[in-house]
């Protein structure tokens, strides 16, 4: 008996000193709190929430967390056998009365696939919580995108077809975004993704520089971080309905649960929204901008055993709307043939939309994963299964004229398939914090392209193909990253990604098959000095590649195969926090060096189109984030980017027939597509009214500065700088919130896209317009 009783003290006294990881939710009125310290007392042990309220600590039984956040009581709670520890926090009224900045210094990112503040990451990055998301009524990655310096988001053509433009690196048409765009820690591979709508999330960011490292091909200028809410524990729902000019209107509803308290917890949202239009197609006389967008998606999460986690999401939407309503000079016809130069900076008279089709376009797109996460001491195991189909199609005119000439169509379908491994330490009292993995991807994308002449064309009505292929590409990486407090104050981290790429396309209008491989290493270097709890210097260096591909056919223009694009980066930067936690005021300065930059075309000689590429561009700017609290409830933001592309050495191209294009004659112009600057200020103020009434208010004037839209970079082909003013009041009563909103206050005319026709065989230059006066109310209830 007495060896019995020595046995069990025995292990009790193991069991009560024993480390081991710890996790829970730490929430207020329902709603998860990020950025809240979690520190095991009397040690330097901590870690903070993530933006969806979650930690993860290592520690003992017996030991104590101390838990804090500014505007609440601080707590202590002791480890028992227990490993999930969920905290409900209380507000403190007296510090509710300080003033301390909310802005950057409470946001939680993960640009570098762990938690983390953003004002103590070594990156250039831009982040909104739940919170701030909401404030600035962030509901696509366009209107995040203007409160993100040398980051610029277009729309043209039709659904899903998006032009990005991050730190001088542009988007070509069709082709991959210079940005990886990952959903929930997934890498989604196709750029017409960018065009869905954003609501119930909880972090949207964006970290700039290469991040090939960190996130694999196509990550040449960055990446965009977007993480949707999780499921909850406790049950909640929303409803929100929305009107406003165009015909617009919207329904959403989200409900999150528990089916099994603690154990299995459910989240579904969906939205509907419909706009009618606002630019009208004066030959026609209809709305040309018209929308319809329905979305639905669903998360499952279920704890196991308290280390082993599985969770599952789908997602379905379908976006039909209009295409091709592309801008023509009205005085451009000149007798037989039309034929004008269109004003690239538009003014009222000066530009119509007068196509004699119709144009129409519609996405559909599946996507869902399955993620596996087992707690091993002091090591995460991951496992992210996710598979995703998109079907576009466009309809329109090709012409742009109010003649029966030309029109256009496409049909294209993407299937992906991907598998992600990931090994991370969650060890939070540690110097040495890493992470290893490997991943596998299969695209397969088939495009089919035509054209029709209509009855008025030369030689009568008749239907040609342009393009009709499928390609394939199969992705094989490893990767690793790491970070190695050398002192309390200098960290150095490095990582790698090594990518092995087979790309094949089958051209069944062509009767071709092609095949390249490419392997590429992708390395990462950062060091970093905290200077003082307040002051961060970081410096940088990081390589991303965008991988190439095959062209339809080659023409004067462009070959049969475009080469991969290269970018090596090195950043210097800071980020400071002073006059009590008032002031924070960032900033970075990076230069860039592109071998084999893409550039798109489009040759109405042949009606193919085809990318292309420089063989040398370089790139130097530097960015300014700030944002003050003036008072308790006033809070003034504005950001600065400056970025000068240029190309150094465009080389030559084309090959049809024996005909090349020598494009070394733009050398030391601008690189086009590339705004040289962009610049944001605004306001943001919550204040109570009473206990229960409380106001929200946001402003905010983003300029976009100078853009080339040829190589040429002739006045005729530039747009001069200009501004959009957007504004959102809301009110809040207990569980109700009414907001009204206004986007381009001013109705400014502005392009999103301008196309000189002298350059691509185009009779008359053509634009695609930007959104006019948006005004709209929304209300919503949570219970």
């Amino acid at each position: 008996m007495k060896k019995i009783l020595f046995i069990l003290m025995l292990m009790s006294i193991i069991s009560w000193g024993q480390e081991r990881t710890i996790s829970g939710i730490v929430n207020f009125n329902g709603d998860p709190l990020p950025g809240v310290n979690i520190i095991e007392k009397g040690t330097s042990n901590g870690v903070t929430t993530d933006f969806n309220g979650n930690y993860e600590i290592t520690a003992a039984t017996g030991a104590i967390l101390e838990i804090s956040y500014i505007g609440f009581r601080t707590q202590e709670v002791t480890v028992g056998d227990n490993t999930t520890i969920n905290i409900v926090m209380q507000e403190d009224a007296q510090q509710l009365d300080n003033v301390v900045v909310q802005g950057f210094a409470g946001v939680m990112g993960k640009s570098r696939k762990r938690t983390a503040s953003i004002q103590t990451t070594a990156e250039s990055v831009t982040a909104l919580n739940s919170e701030g998301i909401e404030s600035a009524g962030v509901t696509d990655v366009s209107s995040f995108s203007a409160l993100v310096p040398n980051l610029k988001f277009n729309s043209a053509q039709a659904v899903g077809l998006n032009f990005i433009t991050v730190r001088g690196i542009p988007q070509v048409r069709g082709g991959d975004a210079p940005l990886a765009f990952v959903i929930d820690g997934v890498t989604i591979p196709d750029p017409s993704l960018l065009s869905q709508e954003l609501y119930d999330l909880a972090l949207v960011e964006v970290v700039k520089g290469p991040q090939g490292a960190l996130y694999g091909k196509n990550a040449i200028g960055g990446a965009v971080n977007i993480y949707t809410k999780e499921p909850t524990n406790l049950f909640s729902n929303k409803i929100k309905v929305g009107a406003g000019n165009g015909g617009s209107y919207q329904a959403q509803f989200v409900s999150s649960g528990a089916l099994k308290k603690d154990k299995i917890f459910y989240r579904f949202s969906t939205q509907y929204k419909n706009f009618d239009g606002l630019l009208t197609n004066e030959f026609l006389n209809k709305k040309v901008d018209f929308v319809k967008d329905f979305n639905i998606r669903g998360q499952i999460k279920a704890k196991v055993t308290s280390n082993f986690t599985i969770a599952a999401t789908y997602q379905y939407f379908n976006i039909d709307g209009g295409a091709t309503y592309y801008s023509v000079n009205p005085i451009g016809f000149d007798g037989e043939f039309p034929g004008g130069v269109l004003d690239p900076n538009p003014k009222d008279g000066n530009n119509v939309i007068v196509a004699d089709v119709l144009g129409k376009s519609d996405m559909v797109n599946n996507y869902g994963n399955i993620k596996l996460d087992y707690n091993l001491n002091n090591v995460k195991i991951q496992s992210i299964t996710s598979i995703n189909n998109v079907d576009r199609s466009t309809l329109g005119d090709l012409d742009f004229l109010d003649l029966d000439l030309f029109t256009q169509g496409e049909e294209a379908s993407t299937k992906t398939f991907n598998q992600e491994l990931r090994i991370n330490n969650i060890n939070t009292d540690t110097s040495f914090d890493w992470s290893l993995g490997g991943f596998y991807q299969q695209i397969e994308k088939e495009v089919y392209q035509n054209g029709t002449e209509g009855e008025d064309a030369e030689f009568g009505p008749s239907e040609f193909d342009v393009a009709d292929y499928k390609n394939e590409t199969k992705t094989i990486a490893l990767f690793g990253f790491g970070d190695y407090k050398i002192t309390d104050k200098f960290t150095v981290s490095a990582g790698f990604r090594y990518d092995i790429d087979k790309f094949s396309q089958e051209d069944f209008l062509f009767v071709t098959n092609s095949n390249r491989d490419n392997n590429e290493f992708q390395p990462k270097l950062s060091l970093s000095y905290q200077a003082s709890k307040k002051v961060l210097f970081y410096a940088n260096y990081g390589r991303g590649y965008r991988n190439g591909g095959f062209n339809a056919d080659a023409t004067d223009l462009f070959n049969r195969e475009f080469d991969d694009e290269i970018s090596d980066n090195y950043e210097l930067g800071f980020k400071t926090t002073s006059w009590n936690d008032r002031l924070i005021f960032n900033g970075s300065v990076f230069s860039s060096k592109l071998s084999n930059q893409q550039q798109y075309i489009l040759d109405l000689n042949t009606f193919i189109a085809g990318v292309y590429n420089y063989d040398e561009t370089k790139i130097f700017g530097f960015e300014l984030e700030s944002r003050v609290r003036l008072a308790n409830f006033l809070d003034v933001f504005a950001n600065f980017g400056l970025a000068d592309a240029e190309i150094v050495e465009g080389g030559t191209t084309g090959g049809a027939d024996g005909t090349t294009t020598n494009n070394s004659a733009y050398n030391g112009k601008k690189t086009p597509f590339v705004p040289v600057s962009s610049f944001a200020i605004g306001l943001e103020s919550t204040f109570p009214i009473t206990d229960h009434l409380k106001f929200n208010g946001f402003l905010n004037l983003d300029t976009t500065g100078k853009t080339y839209w040829h190589e040429t970079n002739l006045a005729a082909n530039t747009t001069d700088a200009y501004s959009l003013l957007e504004a959102r009041l809301g009110l809040s009563y207990k569980n109700w919130k009414l907001e009204v909103y206004g986007k381009n206050l001013t109705d400014k005319q502005y392009y999103q896209e301008f196309s000189p026709g002298e350059y691509v065989g185009s009779p008359d230059d053509v634009a695609w317009r930007g959104q006019p006066l948006t005004l709209g109310t929304s209300i919503s209830v949570r219970f």
